[in-house]
């Protein structure tokens, strides 16, 4: 796929939207602070990704490091994540009460949790900006391996059934195509009641957003769904933060190699992943991997090892392997056991894919025969995390008090806050510059087909030829009025703001 050279934010911009960023607190969750330090960190975090595709100098990254905005970055981490594990589900709990009329507002903060993680890993992989972090390295290990425990002990209590299946994320496209179709059969009933007012745009542009046919369980599903979609998206960038901050110890404070090892046991943990492989399940008899934040069918031509298996297996052999970290770790007849069972997932074929794995294999067999090995102790002093507590500030312990006031802003948000939400969703998935992100060729919103063509409207969905885009044209409709009204406001915005600096 040919590169478009198009960017989400132009380089003037970058550092604009890098000075906006603030740490905001847990009770101003969707307030306009709120929604527009979150729109800077999902463009930016959307920006990183394309230069970090493309390669050469990262500016996003490199203006970060340079303006010091690593804490409000791993602020806005935590804090989504504190919403998401101690007030999404009493608002979910409240929903039951309070029909919530949007999921915008749900999937907006999960949203920046993952933009928030994957700017981290940005910053991570390159060893200047890792050792900016300072001791924010702990919250990061902290959170990553938090994400982990929760895939493994998921795995441990619900067997051959993966946090997000295959099947509910077919199931969410077909459920949301038919939502559309309700939709349209509920606005051609209310078009003929003379009596009834005419809607102005912007209520037309957020019925994409809202329940069709008033139904609450399916936004309740439809945020159950995207968040433990989140949690594998997650979990995947979890990864791959720990094997980039396991390359780069040296540049870290002492008491990160402790953390990794002693506090946290990360190649135990790793070890368990790899056994349990939450990233692999079956749908209809055909084994998919969930990789690039979607499931993906295997092929017969593809690899063994998924890129996260890869990730792994590299940070397993990064610890183990280190002088300084395999020191202070001590091999006792428990985590010997668990390291031997890997074993087994060291076979030909992994083995042909990644070569150097041959040198865990040697380390296993000798493991296999030799007697447990002692640690040195760790440091007596150690650093601890800087924002964990902070982050909860005075609610912890009263989230039902804060979650019946954060509910009337996610249940029942104003037009106002939805468009903005929308226009920031909108600004920030420019399809025209996200296309070389793209891990495989467009399809066919309607057949499924190959697709080379696009809505000449959005530029949002893709179709083969004409015929296809007449048929969608009716569920289209919606989504399409709604992104073409954001991105005539978002423009006029920017060109409103270009005429008053002149």
């Amino acid at each position: 796929m040919t590169s478009t050279n198009k960017n989400i934010l132009h380089p003037f911009e970058i550092e604009r939207s890098i000075g906006s960023l603030q740490c905001i607190v847990l009770e101003d969750i969707l307030s306009d602070r709120w929604v527009d330090s979150c729109g800077h960190l999902i463009q930016l975090g959307m920006q990183a990704a394309l230069e970090a595709k493309r390669g050469g100098h990262e500016q996003v990254q490199h203006t970060l490091t340079l303006c010091h905005k690593e804490l409000e970055v791993v602020w806005h981490l935590l804090t989504a994540e504190t919403w998401r594990l101690h007030l999404l589900p009493l608002l979910l709990d409240h929903s039951h009460d309070r029909i919530p009329i949007s999921s915008l507002p749900f999937i907006m903060v999960l949203h920046s949790e993952v933009a928030a993680l994957g700017l981290i890993e940005n910053l991570v992989f390159h060893e200047e900006s890792a050792a900016a972090l300072e001791g924010l390295v702990l919250d990061v290990i902290d959170y990553s391996v938090r994400q982990l425990v929760r895939l493994a002990t998921h795995a441990h209590t619900h067997p051959n059934q993966p946090l997000y299946s295959p099947d509910e994320s077919y199931h969410s496209i077909f459920s949301f195509k038919r939502d559309n179709d309700r939709g349209e059969h509920s606005k051609k009933v209310t078009a003929n009641d003379h009596g009834e007012k005419k809607e102005d745009d912007s209520q037309k542009t957020l019925k994409c957003f809202e329940n069709p046919d008033g139904n609450e369980p399916n936004i309740h599903q439809e945020v159950s769904r995207e968040e433990r979609r989140a949690g594998l998206v997650l979990g995947a960038k979890a990864v791959a933060i720990l094997h980039l901050l396991a390359g780069c110890q040296k540049h870290l404070p002492l008491c990160a190699t402790t953390r990794l090892m002693n506090t946290h046991d990360v190649p135990q943990l790793l070890a368990t992943l790899l056994y349990i492989q939450p990233w692999k399940a079956y749908h209809k008899d055909v084994m998919h991997i969930f990789e690039d934040s979607e499931w993906q069918e295997r092929t017969p031509k593809a690899p063994p090892l998924s890129c996260t298996e890869c990730q792994m297996w590299a940070t397993l052999q990064t610890l183990l392997f280190d002088s300084d970290s395999i020191r202070m770790y001590e091999i006792n007849t428990a985590r010997r056991n668990v390291l031997l069972k890997l074993r087994g997932h060291l076979d030909e074929a992994a083995l042909s894919q990644v070569p150097s794995l041959e040198h865990i294999a040697r380390w296993l067999a000798t493991l296999a025969i030799s007697a447990p090995q002692l640690s040195h102790p760790p440091p007596l002093i150690t650093t601890l995390p800087q924002l964990s507590e902070g982050v909860s500030g005075t609610w912890d312990g009263r989230w039902e008090e804060l979650s019946l006031q954060l509910a009337s802003s996610f249940l029942k948000p104003t037009t106002k806050c939805l468009q903005a939400l929308a226009s920031t969703m909108a600004a920030a998935w420019d399809l025209d510059a996200l296309e070389e992100l793209l891990p495989h060729p467009p399809m066919c919103t309607s057949c499924g087909g190959p697709a080379s063509q696009r809505c000449s409207r959005c530029h949002n969905q893709w179709y083969c030829n004409r015929k296809c885009q007449v048929k969608d044209w009716p569920q289209h409709k919606k989504v399409c009025d709604l992104l073409v009204t954001c991105h005539s406001k978002t423009d006029n915005a920017q060109g409103h703001s270009a005429s008053s600096q002149k």
